[in-house]
């Protein structure tokens, strides 16, 4: 009896002794109030750890406002493009298929740099404002030398404009083609040419989205209810009736824009400018449809995939 109130009462010494250490106030002693009708311990904590987190909607809405990013003025003209990283199954072309809705993509499925200077005259007129390719691990399927070329199209595409293809007669005039750049692939086809992309400029022209569906399995139920998953209420941004989006955002909103960037590979002008543009758009979109929400907010929420640590999407399935 004596022995096991003595262990009893030393182990209430040391926990109130540690207590009175870490938390800087003494703590009410076991000898003047009953063991058991003492309180549990409360130890304070901090802010809960941020969760990378996001709606499919915000996801769709921001690739929708980089569509419309080339209608904003801005003092450059680079285009850039955003590109999906995710696993399998991730839906990254089922995202990118939302874009199909307005008149002036273009998917390209197989895609070389004659399809690409066919369609200049419309890329330099604006009759094609994006392209779109589902899946980037096709071009890289055929010929190391035709993936190469069309690499080096894309890249002018989405940054100082491509003039014609070298088979072409440059002593003619030619048109100053340049697009928005749309994209998808899975983390092992990024890691795979990411050397190579960074040496040669190719990275930091696009915006990596990386990312993971909250609930995994969510397909598989959708199919087992014979029906497709829920994206959620989405509705895709109008285009501008003038062909030109005001860019309202102050330089606070410009700074926040910046911060989001971090992670994204370097130098980031053309990503920076983008986000800038996107922003301004989506802001634009949401005055003239009436929508009470805040665009800054949305893109701000959508940043979470361009982080060191991969976004979580969740689809809004009730069933």
């Amino acid at each position: 009896m004596w022995g096991s109130l003595h262990t009893s009462v030393w182990n209430d010494f040391v926990e109130r002794l540690c207590v009175e250490r870490l938390c800087g106030k003494p703590y009410p002693s076991p000898l003047h109030m009953p063991y058991l009708h003492r309180k549990p311990l409360e130890v304070e904590s901090g802010p809960p750890m941020p969760i990378q987190t996001i709606s499919a909607e915000q996801v769709i809405e921001a690739i929708c406002a980089c569509h419309l990013a080339s209608y904003v003025q801005a003092p450059v003209s680079d285009r850039g493009g955003l590109m999906l990283v995710g696993p399998p199954g991730a839906l990254k072309t089922t995202f990118l298929e939302v874009l199909e809705s307005y008149h002036n993509t273009m998917t390209m499925s197989s895609i070389n740099t004659q399809t690409l200077m066919r369609a200049q005259q419309d890329l330099y007129s604006g009759a094609i404002r994006s392209l779109i390719i589902p899946d980037m691990h096709a071009l890289y399927a055929g010929d190391p030398r035709t993936a190469a070329r069309v690499e080096s199209t894309l890249m002018q595409l989405a940054g100082e404009g491509t003039r014609g293809a070298s088979w072409q007669d440059t002593r003619h005039q030619h048109f100053i083609a340049r697009a928005t750049i749309f994209s998808a692939m899975t983390p092992t086809h990024f890691e795979r040419h990411s050397k190579e992309w960074e040496e040669s400029g190719f990275l930091r022209r696009f915006l990596w989205c990386r990312y993971t569906l909250a609930d995994p399995d969510v397909l598989m139920r959708a199919l087992e209810r014979w029906t497709r998953a829920e994206l959620g209420l989405v509705t895709a941004p109008v285009l501008p009736a003038s062909n030109v989006i005001p860019d309202s955002l102050t330089n606070a909103d410009r700074a926040s824009i910046r911060t989001w960037l971090k992670y994204q590979p370097r130098p980031h002008e053309i990503q920076y400018a983008l986000l800038c543009r996107a922003t301004a758009a989506l802001k634009w979109c949401y005055h003239s449809s009436k929508i009470k929400r805040n665009a800054l907010e949305t893109m701000r929420a959508f940043s979470k995939t361009l982080q060191r640590d991969a976004a979580i999407v969740a689809l809004n399935n009730k069933h």
